[in-house]
């Protein structure tokens, strides 16, 4: 159960955020130059640029890992497929009672934390007319959160079982 796959889905998870973070942070500062009427040249300065190209580098690698790792947990696991195109969560641990308690305890705390930090984050964008970038980092940080509070329970869990 500890090399389970679907326990290192929400490091993965987390991980492409972060990137996608940086991403976001890459092409947000684009440099317009008007050539003429006709023509706009818009660019990313030297620093937007490394972190754009670096962050789709970075992406395209973990995409390739993370989708080589499923392809063997699902040749290892035949009965817990999972399907990189699934609806239905793939960290759902639901083999017996046990572990479906712990996911249901995991999915409230995520969700308890959803229900207040997506309007929180609405009232400060609202309030403080804040750039889209840092909405955008907002939304991302939530999102990030959300994986910490499950893979932070999931693992408490079982760490108690092991010992």
């Amino acid at each position: 159960m500890k090399n389970d796959f679907r326990l290192q889905y929400p490091l993965w998870m987390m991980g492409f955020i972060v990137v996608l973070g940086l991403l976001a942070f890459g092409l947000s500062s684009p440099v317009t130059e008007v050539i003429n009427e006709r023509s706009i040249v818009i660019s990313l300065g030297p620093v937007g640029t490394i972190f754009a190209v670096g962050s789709i580098v970075i992406y395209i690698i973990m995409l390739t890992i993370f989708l080589l790792k499923l392809k063997k947990h699902n040749k290892k696991n035949p009965a817990q497929r999972i399907s990189p195109f699934s609806i239905r969560p793939p960290e759902y641990l639901e083999q017996d009672e046990g572990m479906t308690y712990i996911t249901r305890k995991a999915a409230q705390k995520v969700y308890t934390f959803i229900t207040w930090s997506l309007p929180a984050l609405a009232g400060f964008a609202i309030a403080l007319s804040m750039p889209r970038l840092y909405i955008i980092f907002g939304i991302l940080l939530v999102a990030l959160g959300q994986y910490w509070i499950y893979f932070s329970e999931i693992r408490k869990h079982l760490k108690e079982e092991t010992e």
